[in-house]
């Protein structure tokens, strides 16, 4: 018997256990972000590399402070793939990720990029700290 998603969980914890023990050396090795080093802008993806180390040490206060948008995309990945394996398991059919969910996390990446960057508050408690 087959079970992809089961697979996929696995594998994503395994990976997440495999982060959460070298995130003191890879966390610092990556490069900054080029758009906030060229622009001074917040692209959608900055602190996006603290966020999940913050998010890997159970910090999810201080994930919420580096990237919200992050935070909320892992949430749904967690919640698409926690219920299919759920399905998988039960026998039912796994639809994958559902089209409207796909289009509402881009509108959010693309809004994010815009409302981060407003010099208000409360937009700015969107910048990384």
């Amino acid at each position: 018997m087959q079970r992809p998603w089961t697979l996929l969980a696995v594998a994503g914890v395994a990976g997440a256990l495999l982060l959460r023990v070298s995130s003191s050396w890879w966390s610092t090795a990556l490069p900054g972000c080029l758009i906030h080093e060229w622009t001074g802008l917040s692209c959608p993806g900055c602190g996006g590399t603290r966020c999940a180390v913050r998010l890997l040490q159970g910090d999810l206060a201080g994930a919420l402070t580096m990237n919200a948008a992050v935070v909320l995309i892992a949430a749904a990945g967690f919640g698409v793939v926690g219920r299919a394996v759920w399905r998988e398991w039960k026998g039912q059919p796994v639809h994958g990720v559902p089209p409207w969910l796909a289009w509402s996390l881009a509108g959010l990446v693309v809004v994010f990029g815009l409302v981060r960057n407003l010099p208000w508050w409360p937009f700015t408690l969107l910048v990384p700290s």
